[in-house]
């Protein structure tokens, strides 16, 4: 009998023991309930690609047609539609969405410092399948390969070519980038570029690690998790880590490299010579994940970590979106009429577009617009008249901004202001008693010569060196002409401004896309014929409704992919991310 407790006893202890491990080594693996998962992508099929060898091919005249072998035979036919056969293989990707958080990082001096860091912890999977399986697996696996079916003779039958899914280790080597284009402030336009590479905090590991429930040991950075291959079935977990974020913006998309070796790559010369064979006409795709994500930005709390999926498009749709609806409305605020101020000056909206060396600027609206108003209420002699203009054009707060302006250039200042606004006037050999005696076209001519400026900044400080402290005043009015821009032409569009209002701007867009693809093309027989607008015509509507960077915003506003969390893409890869 106690022999028989004694072995209940053993028993329970041993169970006991048995799950107190399993529970141990449960409670050390990461939780995978706030993981979304991405699996390997398999839509593009370029596991054999055909490609010319354009060394060989290009610039070597005719093809030769000899007498005695095909053609396929010669040297410029061996050279051309050849095929490339290789493994290509995609990795699953799992991850939680991105957070801040405070780490100890070395600053100047060594000397440590807190900083608030972003991450993006994740999870990727080599996945396997079983190759020894009669029938095929219904999973797919990370890796496919191309085989041929056999012929009678047991040879490959090159014209029976098939996919497989085979089993391969995978080295991983990421590359993640933090890229926004959100303008945070109106010196930067609508559109502003800044992306950010991934960087090794190794004393942001460990409280990550803490925070996320990770083991230390299991947390990889971005060159940990490339020392070995991941081998099929094997998974890793990894984190990207971007500094400098800057905590204001609101948009902002993760590209993600080296999750797959899809290429792309097309020779871009356009004439068959040998001076085309320069590595310079060669482009490479790299295929990689895009995640699109909005996190409402708060530059005195920036410890607020909601962060949300969205798909890629959206900040393009809410930014055209948001100039539009300014467009329609700021008339109630300012008392401008734009379309009677357009037509009272007896000039176009075409005549305040910016110039086309303008595309490159990076900043707020540009001061050409500014320079042709200010030219063409100088050709009116009657001041009332002017002011009249004025207010219809931009608004009566625009006629206090013009005075402030010619005050400040031609009127009674600082000594030390003086001096320097006489530095700036002469060197475009002006006066402020030439400017007093004519204050639009001297207006016309500083203006013209701030436009030279080759960024805002500069722009800024050439701007108080001639106006002091009311410079800012300039950007006011270069803001006001766009809008009055964008609203006659809004108006000649025949586009309805309450359905804008009502849409929002998410979907205001929407509203005017019909007229910017479309224009009336009447017939006799059918008065409300439309045609396709030409692509020039439409690119000028965009740039005088949004500015030198409107085709830049819409072309990107109409690759959005509502609906999906995510996007595999091609972008251009350099010869040596190849190599």
């Amino acid at each position: 009998m106690c022999g028989i407790k004694q072995l209940v006893r053993l028993c329970v202890t041993a169970f006991i023991g048995c799950a107190g491990l399993a529970f141990v080594l449960a409670d050390d693996r990461p939780s995978t309930k706030s993981l979304t998962v991405i699996p390997p992508d398999q839509s593009v099929n370029d596991v054999a690609q055909k490609a010319n060898l354009h060394e060989l091919a290009q610039g070597r005249g005719g093809a030769w047609d000899p007498s005695h072998a095909p053609t396929h035979e010669t040297l410029i036919g061996l050279a051309s539609d050849r095929q490339f056969l290789r493994d290509v293989w995609c990795l699953e990707f799992s991850y939680r969405p991105p957070r801040t958080i405070e780490v100890e990082v070395p600053g100047e001096n060594l000397e440590i410092q807190k900083e608030r860091v972003w991450y993006l912890v994740y999870r990727v999977r080599n996945v396997a399948i079983d190759e020894n399986a009669e029938v095929t697996p219904s999973s797919k696996g990370s890796t496919r390969r191309v085989v041929f079916e056999k012929d009678e003779e047991g040879n490959d039958d090159l014209m029976k070519p098939t996919t497989k899914f085979v089993n391969q280790s995978i080295h991983f080597e990421p590359h993640f980038v933090f890229e926004t284009h959100e303008a945070l402030s109106r010196d930067e336009g609508l559109l502003e570029h800044q992306d950010h590479l991934d960087r090794l905090v190794s004393t942001a590991v460990a409280p990550i690690s803490r925070r996320e429930k990770i083991p230390l040991d299991m947390l990889h950075d971005s060159v940990s998790i490339s020392e070995r291959p991941i081998q099929p079935g094997e998974e890793r977990w990894g984190v990207a880590i971007w500094q400098e974020i800057d905590p204001r913006i609101d948009f902002f998309t993760v590209f993600i490299y080296g999750l797959t070796n899809s290429i792309r790559w097309r020779h871009d010369a356009e004439f068959e010579t040998d001076l085309e064979h320069a590595p310079e006409y060669e482009r490479r795709e790299l295929e990689c994940l895009r995640l699109d994500f909005y996190h409402p930005g708060d530059a005195e709390h920036d410890d607020f970590e909601e962060v949300r999926v969205v798909h890629s498009g959206l900040f393009e749709k809410l930014t055209l979106g948001s100039r539009l609806l300014e467009a329609t409305s700021r008339a109630a605020l300012t008392q401008a009429e734009y379309v009677e101020g357009v037509r009272d000056l007896g000039v176009g909206w075409r005549d305040f577009l910016e110039p086309e060396e303008k595309e490159n600027w990076e900043g707020g609206a540009g001061l050409k617009p500014v320079e042709t108003f200010a030219r063409t209420l100088a050709k009116v002699d009657s001041v009332a008249e002017r002011e009249s203009l004025v207010k219809a054009f931009l608004g009566e707060q625009a006629v206090g901004w013009m005075e402030e302006l010619l005050e400040a250039v031609a009127g009674p200042v600082s000594l030390n202001q003086d001096r320097q606004r006489r530095e700036s006037l002469g060197k475009i050999n002006l006066t402020p008693e030439q400017v007093l005696a004519d204050p639009l076209t001297s207006f016309a001519r500083i203006v013209n010569e701030l436009e030279k400026a080759p960024d805002m900044n500069i722009r800024r400080q050439e701007a108080a060196g001639f106006f002091g402290e009311a410079s800012s005043v300039l950007d006011q009015i270069s803001h006001e002409v766009a809008i009055a821009r964008t609203a006659a032409l809004l108006h000649l569009m025949q586009v309805d401004g309450e359905k804008l209002q009502q849409a929002g701007s998410r979907r205001a867009l929407d509203v005017v896309l019909p007229k910017l693809l479309t224009v009336a093309n009447p017939a006799e027989d059918d008065t409300g014929r439309v045609g396709d607008r030409t692509d020039n015509d439409r690119e000028e509507i965009l740039k005088g409704l949004f500015g030198h960077e409107g085709p830049e915003l819409f072309k990107r506003a109409m690759k959005a992919n509502e609906g999906e969390e995510y996007l595999w893409d091609f972008r251009d890869a350099r010869q040596e991310d190849i190599l």
